[in-house]
């Protein structure tokens, strides 16, 4: 029994009876780059819980149905301003080093280095816990592929926690 049976049998038990993985029988088409990574706008989307603790709530981590909302964070805003609420792992340890689940500061050093054209000026935090997709693909995702695109985001790399 692999790891993804283990947890769909642990989601239906206890949240979910009908509960079923979303399925994709063809992988996404690779999206070559339009121009070089050094001239890339570079955006993260994660699922690693993250807000802004003094001005966004915290997402919903007792909801058996999980949060499908999102928070935007700005690219400058200090680590000690983000804080992050997320069932499925030990956020205070993520806490000490934010760029094991949120790296929007190794995208600064990148772009110090001139690897990247330069980091997005916002990213986008999720919760990874959200059994129930239908929203989160047909209206979430959406959403932020929009702002993405206003941002002029050429890369956008995705963080799972």
């Amino acid at each position: 029994m692999s790891f993804l049976d283990v947890e769909e049998d642990f989601i239906r038990s206890k949240v979910l009876p009908d509960f079923a993985w979303t399925p994709f029988d063809e992988p996404t088409a690779p999206a070559p780059l339009a121009k070089p990574l050094r001239e890339c706008a570079v955006a993260l989307v994660v699922t690693a819980g993250a807000y802004l603790s003094s001005s966004q709530s915290r997402f919903d981590t007792r909801n058996p149905l999980g949060d499908d909302s999102f928070r935007i964070i700005p690219s400058d805003i200090p680590p000690e301003k983000i804080a992050l609420s997320h069932p499925g792992y030990d956020t205070k340890r993520a806490q000490r080093d934010l760029d094991t689940v949120f790296p929007y500061q190794l995208l600064k050093r990148l772009f110090a280095a001139g690897v990247i054209g330069r980091a997005a000026p916002r990213h986008v935090s999720f919760m990874g816990y959200i059994p129930r997709t239908e929203r989160l693909i047909w209206d979430r995702a959406p959403q932020v592929a929009r702002m993405l695109r206003e941002d002029g985001v050429d890369l956008t790399i995705l963080v799972p926690s």
